[in-house]
């Protein structure tokens, strides 16, 4: 008995999957922060803490002070894509990271 061997097709390459809409919520919350603590990395994620100068008025002489607001966990690639995409936006807006740099510009 004789058998063909299977004919080969070419391979299309596998579709991405379409991205979701975008559902714009007017309800969403909004945070505002005026600075960030730090960052953290565990398990392909990118942990980054917000925080915003508050002043303390129950104290008789009021104290400025850095609170936490909030954190961002991002896995890493949306924080790659993130920080590309807000660079460029930023280089876009005349207000580039890489010359203020190079200006003398230190950032937290």
């Amino acid at each position: 008995m004789f058998v063909s061997p299977r004919p080969e097709f070419p391979r299309s390459q596998p579709e991405e999957p379409a991205q979701p809409s975008l559902i714009d919520n007017p309800f969403a919350p909004e945070l505002f922060a005026s600075g960030f603590a730090g960052f953290c990395h565990s398990a392909g994620m990118v942990q980054l803490t917000l925080d915003s100068v508050r002043c303390d008025h129950s104290r008789t002489h009021p104290v400025m002070e850095r609170v936490v607001v909030g954190r961002v966990t991002l896995p890493i690639p949306v924080a790659q894509a993130l920080v590309t995409t807000l660079n460029s936006f930023l280089e876009q807006q005349g207000c580039s990271p890489s010359q203020a740099l190079a200006a003398g510009a230190s950032f937290q």
